[in-house]
């Protein structure tokens, strides 16, 4: 069975119309990575984000963090199960992220990473 699926991935790769369609999804995913690690920057936050379809962004508290950007609509992943001796983060998957939408979730992250005040004991 491996070498027919051998075979099949090496006459796909070597097909130009399914190049071409790899080149396109490389591209289009790198802008959507790029769109969304830039607006973080522009607002001082610090990411990973070399390649792939994800950016990772240091955070104080990952529960907290994913929880609120879960309350302000946008799934993301704490770092924890991706990481071995690395610090705090969220993991954003790139993948189905809209360019334009690049900037909202910048916002809801930076206001994610806010303090919150503590609420007193009655």
């Amino acid at each position: 069975m491996s070498h027919l699926l051998q075979r099949i991935a090496a006459e796909l790769l070597a097909d130009k119309k399914v190049a071409r369609q790899l080149t396109l999804a490389t591209e289009t995913y790198a802008r959507r990575r790029e769109a969304l690690a830039a607006a973080l920057v522009d607002r001082g936050i610090d990411v990973e984000s070399r390649s792939g379809l994800n950016v990772w962004i240091p955070v104080p508290d990952e529960t907290s963090a994913v929880q609120a950007l879960q309350s302000s609509g946008w799934a993301v992943m704490p770092g924890a199960p991706f990481r071995l001796q690395a610090p705090p983060a969220i993991r954003v998957t790139t993948g189905t992220l809209k360019e334009a939408d690049a900037e909202r979730l910048a916002s809801a992250v930076d206001t994610a990473l806010q303090p919150r005040p503590r609420t007193r004991l009655a």
